[in-house]
Order: C-alpha cells, then sequence, then structure tokens
C-alpha cells in the first residue's frame, strides 16, 4: 500500500463534526483558513484528513468519535485510492483472529492458519504485506480494539456495506437480502449450495444465515475472478461461522476459490444440489472465442457473443445435480433478444426453466428496469414432462397498504415464496394470484419470439375485462363529468391593454440569485454513496406524476445526510425536464412530502415576491417553450428543459395575486379535463372490447 495522506470528503467532513453537508459547504466559503482540496474533482473535493481534524480542533468543532466511526472514515478515505479492499480483508483478519495487541504480519498469518482450512489461509493471506505502513498500523489498532466485542459480524458487515455503496460506480453492487432470501426459498432445502460468480459473499452469507438459525451444515462453495472479492466473502463468511458457534474452527463445509467460472469450467467438486446468484451482466470478453466446442452447451448450442447470460444459464445447468435447482438474477433483455431464442425453447423444451419471477427497480441497486429471476432445474430422468411455466410480474403484486418502502422487497418475498410452494406441489396459482402470476403453456411459449418476459404473459390489473353492469355505467359517468365541466370553465372579460405588456422579464437563474426563488431537483449522486443501506427508498415524484397531478409513482434511494430541500413543499411549481409539452404545475396535496425523482425540477417561491399559481402560468407560454427547451436526442420528439432560462413577467405580487384565483382554477378544470379524457379513452376500449367478445350488444335504434 503507497502511503499518502489520508483524504475524505466533505460527507467524511459532516460526519466527523456531526452536522450536515450544507455546513462543511458554508465553512468553505466563509473561513480562509480551511484547508484546500487535495485529490477528487470540483463537484466531490477530497482533503487531508489530519489537516481537517486540527482545523476542526481550532474551531472547537472537532467531536469525540468512536473507534468503529474512526475505522471507517479510514476505510473510506482509502476507497479514492483504490486500496479500501486491502484495508477491509486487513480489518476482517484482525476481528477473526482477535489478537490482544498490533501483531506483526507474521504473526497475523500464524493466527490466520491456526483458525482456518490451509486452502482458505492460502487465499486469505495472499498478498499480506511483509511490513506495516503507518496507515495499516493505525487500522489495525482500531481493529484491535474493536475485536474483543461481541457483535463482530455486524462491525464487519457495516463496514462492507460502506464499501460496496462506495465501489457502486466501479460495477460492484449488493443484492438486498429479501431478494436473496427469496431466491433461497425458490431453490429449497440444499445440501451444497454454489455461488457461481460470489463476489463479496451476500448470496452465500445469507445461506450461512439461515443455516445457523435452522440448524445443520450444508457446503457452501462459491467462485469469483477477484481475489480481493473473494477474500471479502470468505471473511464475511469465517466471521459469521466463528461467532454463531462462538468457537473456532476450520471451515471445512465452506469453499470459496479464485478463478473465472465460464473459462475454467465446473467447480472441482461434483455436481450441486443448488445454485443461487447474479452472474455478470453483459460482459465485453466472456470468452466465447475459447469455448466453442466446450460441452455445457447442451441447450441449442453455443451461445452467441451478445448472450453471455444465456452462458451462464448452461454453465449452472451443467454443475447441477439432477433434479438440482438454480435460482439466476438476470437483466430483462435476456427474457426477449432475438440472438437466443434458438436457447430459449430448448430450456422451455426439456423443462429447465421452471418460473421467470419480475422484480421492482428497486430490487437491485443501479438498475432502472429492474430485474428478473429465472429458476431453472437440470432435468431428472423421473420428473413428469414439463407442461408450463410460472410467470410471476412482482410490479402487481398487491402489497399491504401500510408496508413502509423499506420493506416492500420483504413483503413481495411473503407473496411470491407461498405461491411457488403451492405451484411446486401441482396446484398453481390460487384466483387471488391471476393479477401477477400466471402457468402459461408450453404451447404459447414457443411461438415466434419465445418471450419469457412475465408482464408479456401476464395480465395487467388493469387489462381484466369489467363486468357487463360495470361497462354500462361507463358512459353516464362520463356524461356526468362532461357535464360538470362545462359548468366550471371559468370567464373572463377583455381589458383596454395587457396589464404585462412592456414589462420587464428575468429568467428562473436570475431570480434564483436575486433569493425570489430557489431551484431544487434530485441529486442521484449524492443519494447513491451517502445512502449506507441500498435497499432504503422512499416514494418519489416522476415526470407523468406531475404531467397527470396524480401523488409520487417512484422511488429514489435515500441516505441519512440527504437533503431536506429535495422533498416538495407547500406551493412548489414542479417542472419535468424531459416532456412533450412544457408542463408547470403547483404541487398538489398528495404529492407534499414526497421526494422529488429523477429528471423533476421543483421551483420553490418566496411568496412576498412571487405567487406560485401565477408563476406556473407564466412559465407554461408559449415562448418559454421556444426560449428555454430544446429537442432531447434520446426520447423522440421531446423536448428537454433548461429551467434556469425559464422566464416570468416582473410584475407586483399584487398584480400577480390578483390573477392568481382564475389561473388556478384554469389549472384545475384542465387537469379535471385530462382525467376526463383518459376516462373516455378508458371507456372506449373497454366497451370496443366488450362489443368483440360479444359481452355487450349493441341497441337497435
Amino acid at each position: 500500500m503507497t502511503e499518502e495522506p489520508t483524504t475524505v470528503t466533505a460527507t467524511g467532513i459532516a460526519r466527523i463534526a456531526g452536522v450536515g453537508r450544507a455546513a462543511v459547504s458554508n465553512w468553505r466559503r466563509r473561513h480562509q483558513d480551511f484547508p484546500r482540496p487535495i485529490a477528487g474533482t470540483a463537484a466531490s473535493p477530497a482533503f487531508d484528513l489530519d489537516e481537517v481534524e486540527l482545523w476542526l480542533d481550532r474551531q472547537g468543532k472537532l467531536r469525540t468519535i468512536g473507534p468503529l466511526d474512526r475505522l471507517q472514515q479510514r476505510l473510506e478515505a482509502l476507497g479514492t485510492a483504490g486500496q479500501s479492499a486491502e484495508a477491509l480483508v486487513l480489518v476482517g483478519l484482525t476481528l477473526l483472529t482477535a489478537p490482544a495487541a498490533v501483531p506483526t504480519p507474521r504473526q497475523l498469518a500464524d493466527a490466520v492458519r491456526l483458525l482456518t482450512s490451509p486452502r482458505h489461509a492460502d487465499v486469505l493471506l495472499t498478498d499480506l504485506p511483509v511490513v506495516w505502513s503507518p496507515t495499516h498500523r493505525e487500522i489495525l489498532e482500531v481493529s484491535c480494539s474493536l475485536s474483543d466485542q461481541e457483535d463482530r459480524v455486524g462491525i464487519l458487515e457495516h463496514l462492507h456495506a460502506q464499501y460496496v455503496t462506495a465501489r457502486g460506480a466501479a460495477g460492484l453492487t449488493d443484492t438486498p437480502v429479501p431478494v436473496v432470501s427469496l431466491m433461497l426459498d425458490l431453490v429449497g432445502p440444499a445440501a451444497s449450495v454454489l455461488d457461481v460468480a460470489c463476489g463479496t459473499g451476500t448470496f452465500l452469507r445469507t445461506a450461512l444465515d439461515r443455516v445457523n438459525a435452522a440448524g445443520g451444515a450444508p457446503q457452501l462453495l462459491g467462485l469469483d475472478a477477484r481475489p480481493e472479492h473473494v477474500r471479502i466473502a470468505l471473511l464475511r463468511l469465517l466471521v459469521l461461522r466463528q461467532q454463531a458457534k462462538a468457537a473456532s474452527g476450520t471451515g471445512e463445509e465452506l469453499c470459496l476459490r479464485v478463478g473465472d467460472p465460464l473459462l475454467e469450467g465446473a467447480f472441482p467438486v461434483d455436481h450441486v444440489d443448488a445454485v443461487v446468484g447474479s452472474p455478470p451482466h453483459s460482459p465485453r470478453d466472456w470468452g466465447h472465442d475459447r469455448l466453442a466446442f466446450d460441452p455445457r452447451w447442451a441447450y441449442g448450442g453455443m451461445p452467441p457473443r451478445t448472450e453471455p447470460e444465456l452462458a451462464w444459464v448452461q454453465h449452472v445447468l451443467a454443475q447441477l445435480k439432477p433434479g438440482g435447482r438454480a435460482a439466476l438474477l438476470l437483466p430483462p433483455a435476456v427474457a426477449a433478444r432475438p440472438a437466443g431464442r434458438r436457447i430459449r425453447s430448448e430450456l422451455v423444451r426439456r423443462g429447465a426453466l421452471q418460473a421467470v419471477v419480475g422484480l421492482p427497480p428497486t430490487a437491485t441497486v443501479g438498475s432502472g428496469n429492474g430485474v428478473h429471476v429465472w429458476l431453472l432445474q437440470s432435468p431428472d430422468e423421473d420428473s413428469a414432462p414439463p407442461t408450463g411455466v410460472l410467470f410471476v410480474n412482482g410490479d402487481d403484486v398487491p402489497l399491504e397498504a401500510n408496508v413502509r418502502p423499506k420493506d416492500r422487497l420483504e413483503a413481495l418475498r411473503r407473496h411470491i415464496a407461498p405461491l411457488w410452494d403451492r405451484y411446486r406441489k401441482g396446484h398453481g396459482p390460487l384466483a387471488t394470484d391471476a393479477d401477477f402470476a400466471r402457468d402459461v403453456p408450453l404451447a404459447e411459449l414457443l411461438d415466434e419470439d419465445v418471450d419469457f418476459t412475465p408482464r408479456h404473459h401476464v395480465p395487467n390489473p388493469d387489462s381484466i375485462p369489467c363486468p357487463p353492469d360495470e361497462l354500462l355505467k361507463m358512459p353516464a359517468v362520463v356524461r356526468a363529468q362532461l357535464n360538470a365541466l362545462r359548468d366550471t370553465l371559468p370567464e373572463f372579460s377583455p381589458t383596454q391593454a395587457p396589464t404585462s405588456s412592456g414589462v420587464p422579464t428575468a429568467t428562473l437563474g436570475e431570480l434564483s440569485r436575486t433569493g425570489a426563488l430557489s431551484l431544487h431537483r434530485h441529486a442521484a449522486r449524492a443519494a447513491h454513496r451517502d445512502a449506507p443501506d441500498p435497499d432504503r427508498h422512499e416514494p418519489a415524484l416522476t415526470s407523468q406524476d406531475v404531467i397527470a397531478g396524480r401523488p409520487a409513482s417512484g422511488s429514489v434511494p435515500v441516505g441519512p445526510d440527504d437533503d431536506p430541500a429535495a422533498r416538495v413543499r407547500a406551493h412548489d411549481i414542479l417542472i419535468p425536464a424531459i416532456t412533450q409539452t412544457l408542463v408547470a404545475r403547483v404541487a398538489t396535496d398528495e404529492q407534499i412530502g414526497a421526494r422529488l425523482g429523477p429528471g423533476v425540477h421543483a421551483v420553490r417561491v418566496d411568496l412576498d415576491y412571487l405567487d406560485p399559481w401565477f408563476a406556473a402560468g407564466a412559465l407554461t407560454r408559449s415562448e418559454n417553450a421556444t426560449k428555454a427547451a430544446r429537442t432531447s436526442t434520446g426520447t423522440s420528439g421531446a423536448l428537454r428543459i433548461d429551467v434556469k432560462r425559464l422566464r416570468l413577467p416582473v410584475l407586483a405580487i399584487e398584480e400577480q395575486r390578483r390573477r392568481s384565483e382564475a389561473l388556478r382554477h384554469l389549472t384545475e378544470w384542465d387537469a379535471a379535463l385530462s382525467r376526463l379524457a383518459e376516462a373516455g379513452h378508458e371507456a372506449v376500449r373497454a366497451l370496443t372490447s366488450a362489443l368483440v367478445d360479444g359481452a355487450l350488444d349493441p341497441l337497435d335504434k
């Protein structure tokens, strides 16, 4: 480890001082002697930790922190230099061996060999420094003070969560425990469990946690191409196993190795009962040119170069015993890409694919489209011929109304696991499951597309036909809404000259600098960096929520230091950043308190200078759409709004308020008109289907 100054970000400084990030920004602006950045970027600078602590001490702002916080600071600082994995391994080794004082490298290595098998010791001690650097020694000193605590597992897991969050931008993500538990539920009890791309060990750690709770000693196997990840995974398992048994041992039931699973072929053990994991998504080079005649390609032949995930699927099936099951987390594109049709059809014909479960975007970090769980089974001669595949659309699973966002995945698991258990026993989905689950016959799957996307096979609740009595009520409801709209349209009278004629205007950017308003949006990078628990999400407004005037339907990950200004407040003007037409809406009562989602801006006005209803109306004028919008390159025909360039007329607040009530009525009338149009279109669709299907007959006139 190269000895460099230990650095800390603004978030780390705020954590040290026990303040918010805004306070650190103020200190940088107000105090000339505040330490200068020595690394990082302009948007995310990094400071010398020693200099920062000296400055905080001089200012009387340095609070006493515990050993764990101190250790977390050191690991966070080392992450900027790519050394956090080595430091985390050093902490794990100390927690595992629990030395009374800082050991020498030789003493630490000897202690590891006493507590683990020779195979594991070789993995853990590879690249161990010959001598400690000052940074090594500091980490060891703090780790030794923590190693005698009861919850060593909690300490290591806390630091691991920080490591994964910091490494998310580099492609390392952690699967939430409820998703892992669901996948283990699907494969069922097993005497041996393999993770073919174990990463830092979350799947195996959850499996071991379940074993400790239920008793038993299955064999847990793991393989990964990154040596540092295998070391971290092994330490998480060994420390958990040691603490659960309250005694040391060799951990012979554990077997983790370093290697490329696809290139090296089968794991060096007999076939396993179960496989779980999340194979690398879309790797650029997965060995296509070197594996042309590999015997694992038993389902439709060698996968195309563009289908690495289907190579993993066949690799996993080759690892299973006959009748063994596997649950793999795969991107949605694998279910429908044309290049994979041949292999997908073979998986169905031979009964290897048992179920596909679609999970929402919150199921994994960094996936905006959600993920799929493929449940596979190695064909068994004694098994009955396949008749269908179970498809579950997790987006449509009806959850309890009081479920908190962070508990949604666990609630989803409680619905899906019993459904699979019933299906496995031959009972199939119940009538109450019809909205989100369906047993699809093989003949329907083996069509031209061989599409395994759950939402293409499971009817959406909105598409289920209405009873004829309900259908006949639809026209009357639409007529009543039409009459109400006719009566509530505001009336106006002409003026001699427009009040705003010749009135100066100012952009929102200019007005924000005067303090008349402030601009806010979702800070995706800050939320991702600071969140210690990637599974914690809160409701967030989407662009469509703003356009339709409905409550928040999206969600965003949040952390302890998230800016409270990113929540919607009363009188906020909400503007979608990408839209077909320029939209500016004052927040409704149902939207207040929600987070701003990606692509939604909030204009927060000072009510002494600007009326929100007048400002929202002025922002939607056609000249604003012309001057402050440009055609988006990513969305056909859509406009990308530069909020700071939108202009407002500078009118006296009294004049704004005089017109505000009428503008409010117009906005509400427009929203009601949109709801009526939506209801009318829905009625037409439902009535058309009913007439075509014969559920209704036209009246003779």
